[in-house]
């Protein structure tokens, strides 16, 4: 099942408002990638900042992925090499992985770049 991921802070409400923006491009995308519209939307907590120290992991060379991208409910695996690949880093617990950089863009067509 797909799903657009909208995370959610204790901010002022004027940050929740500017969320709604930004949630609304993100539907925009889900669908432009995805070919149908987003099912629904989940709300959950997450580290939005990336912390001062990271490890290097080194280049992310490719992604695979499963998503049910062009068929809603039966989701398929795809595979995307990295044509400029980004950094593959983790926080210093090894406990959270962050891609720094590269030149990709996500659209209709799949991640390019």
């Amino acid at each position: 099942m797909a799903y657009i991921l909208s995370i959610r802070f204790h901010e002022p409400v004027d940050a929740f408002q500017r969320c709604d923006s930004n949630l609304e491009t993100a539907r925009q995308l889900f669908e432009r990638f995805h070919s149908f519209a987003p099912p629904r939307t989940l709300r959950r907590r997450c580290r939005r900042l990336m912390p001062k120290v990271l490890v290097n992991l080194g280049e992310l060379r490719g992604l695979i992925y499963s998503s049910d991208k062009e068929q809603c409910g039966r989701p398929r695996t795809f595979i995307h090499f990295m044509e400029t690949p980004p950094l593959l880093a983790s926080d210093a617990n090894g406990k959270q992985l962050y891609i720094v950089g590269g030149n990709y863009r996500v659209t209709s067509r799949g991640i390019e770049g």
